[in-house]
C-alpha cells in the first residue's frame, strides 16, 4: 500500500452553488451528481447504501414534480373541454343578444328577459378553469328559472351541451387533484432543500474521507471525484448565466415590440380622453388579467399612471371602479369667525379705533362689541375652532 505523500493537497472541497438553479436544472444537476458519486467504491467514500437510496428518492420526486409542472395546468383533454365550453358560452350569449334586439316581439321579449343574465356573466369565458366552472353552475341555475324563454329561443340544446361539458370538466379536474395528492411532497419549495441536504451530507463524507485517507491511490480517487463534481457544478453555473442573458434579450425584444404596438395608438387615445398630443407615454410595464394583456401608460403632465387594453384593434383605458368610501387626505381649514360688524376679513389684531374705546384691547373683533374684543371673551389672541374638510 502506497502511503499518501506531501505532494497531495491537505484537503479537498466541493464548491457551493447547487441551490441557485431553477427547478428543472436543479433536478437534472442532482441526477448528474448522483451518477458521479454512485460509481466509485462506496466504502472508500464512507457512504452508506441508505444515504444514496434516500438521495435518489428525493431526486426522483423532483423529476416527477417537474414533469407535472411542465405540463399545462390542464391536460390536453381538459383544455379541449374548456375551449368547447367557452365556445358554448359565446354562442349562448350571442343568441340571447341577437334575439333581444329582434324586431319580432315573440323573440325580443324573451330575449330581453334573459339579457340581464348575459350582462351578469359577461366575460366568464376568459376566467381560469376553476372559477369558470363555478360561474357556469350559477348560470345554469339562473337559466333554469326561465325555462319558457329558453325554450322559445331554442336555447335548450346549447344549455344541455353546456351542462354535460361542465360536468365532465368537474370529474376530470377532481381526478387530477386526487392524482396530485398522492405525491409524497407536492411543493418544490419543500422538496429542494431536502434534496440539497442529502447531497451536503454525502459531500461532507467525501471531503472527510480524503482528509483521513492514508493510501495515495484512495486520495487520488477522491481528489478526481471532487474535481469532477466541481467541474459539473461550474458547467451548470455557466449554463444558468447564459440562460439569464437569453432571458434579458427576450425581455428587451418584447419591450421593443410592445412599443411598436402601443406608441402609434397613444395620440388617438390622448385625444379621446382630452389630453394634449404627446401627453401620454408607454411605461413599458405590462400585466395579464384574466388572460388579457394590459399596458401601463403615464400622463406626462401629472405623472398619473393608467392601465390600457386593446378592444379589437383600438387601445382603450381600463375602467376602474371607485369605492364608495375613499381614503383621501384631508386638510384643516380654519373656521371663519364672523365679525359683529358683518365683515369676515381677517384681522391683524389691531382695530383702528379699538384702543380708544372702552374695553378695547388687542382683540380681533369689530367695534360694535361692547367688550371690544370681537367676540373673544378673553380679549387676547384666540385659537379658533377648526373643521376638517375632505381634500378635493
Amino acid at each position: 500500500m502506497k502511503k499518501a505523500t506531501e505532494s497531495s493537497p491537505r484537503y479537498v472541497r466541493v464548491n457551493d452553488g447547487i441551490a441557485t438553479h431553477n427547478s428543472a436544472m436543479h433536478a437534472e444537476l442532482h441526477q448528474r451528481l448522483y451518477d458521479l458519486v454512485s460509481e466509485p467504491d462506496k466504502q472508500k467514500l464512507h457512504i452508506t447504501e441508505k444515504q444514496l437510496k434516500d438521495w435518489r428518492a428525493l431526486i426522483d420526486q423532483e423529476l416527477d414534480l417537474n414533469r407535472a409542472q411542465r405540463s399545462s395546468e390542464m391536460t390536453p383533454q381538459l383544455q379541449k373541454l374548456d375551449d368547447e365550453r367557452s365556445g358554448l358560452l359565446t354562442q349562448l350569449f350571442a343568441t340571447i343578444r341577437n334575439n333581444a334586439h329582434s324586431p319580432i316581439n315573440t323573440l325580443s321579449e324573451p330575449g330581453a328577459k334573459l339579457l340581464p343574465l348575459v350582462r351578469s356573466y359577461k366575460g366568464i369565458q376568459k376566467e381560469l378553469a376553476e372559477a369558470k366552472s363555478a360561474h357556469v353552475d350559477g348560470l345554469l341555475m339562473d337559466l333554469a328559472k326561465f325555462s319558457t324563454e329558453t325554450a322559445t329561443l331554442g336555447l335548450n340544446v346549447i344549455i344541455d351541451a353546456l351542462k354535460t361539458n361542465n360536468g365532465k370538466l368537474g370529474k376530470l379536474n377532481t381526478q387530477r387533484v386526487m392524482a396530485d395528492s398522492k405525491r409524497t411532497i407536492s411543493s418544490m419549495k419543500q422538496l429542494r432543500p431536502m434534496t440539497d441536504e442529502a447531497f451536503y451530507e454525502i459531500r461532507s463524507k467525501i471531503e472527510g474521507s480524503y482528509a483521513f485517507a492514508t493510501d495515495e491511490a484512495d486520495r487520488k480517487l477522491l481528489m478526481e471525484l471532487v474535481d469532477a463534481i466541481n467541474h459539473m457544478l461550474a458547467s451548470y453555473s455557466t449554463t444558468r448565466k447564459s440562460s439569464k442573458v437569453q432571458q434579458n434579450i427576450a425581455k428587451q425584444m418584447a419591450l421593443e415590440n410592445n412599443h411598436k404596438l402601443i406608441d402609434p395608438q397613444l395620440p388617438e387615445l390622448a385625444a379621446s380622453a382630452g389630453y394634449t398630443p404627446g401627453d401620454l407615454t408607454f411605461t413599458g410595464h405590462t400585466k395579464t388579467v384574466n388572460k388579457e394583456m394590459r399596458y401601463e401608460v403615464q400622463v406626462v403632465s401629472t405623472g398619473k399612471k393608467l392601465w390600457t387594453r386593446f378592444i379589437g384593434a383600438q387601445l382603450m383605458f381600463v375602467k376602474t371602479k371607485t369605492g364608495a368610501r375613499g381614503n383621501g387626505s384631508a386638510k384643516v381649514k380654519p373656521k371663519d369667525r364672523k365679525r359683529p360688524g358683518g365683515s369676515n376679513k381677517p384681522s391683524d389684531g389691531k382695530q383702528p379705533d379699538g384702543g380708544n374705546k372702552p374695553g378695547g384691547g388687542a382683540g380681533s373683533g369689530g367695534g360694535s362689541n361692547p367688550s371690544g374684543n370681537g367676540g373673544n371673551p378673553s380679549g387676547g389672541e384666540g385659537h379658533g375652532s377648526a373643521t376638517v374638510t375632505p381634500k378635493t
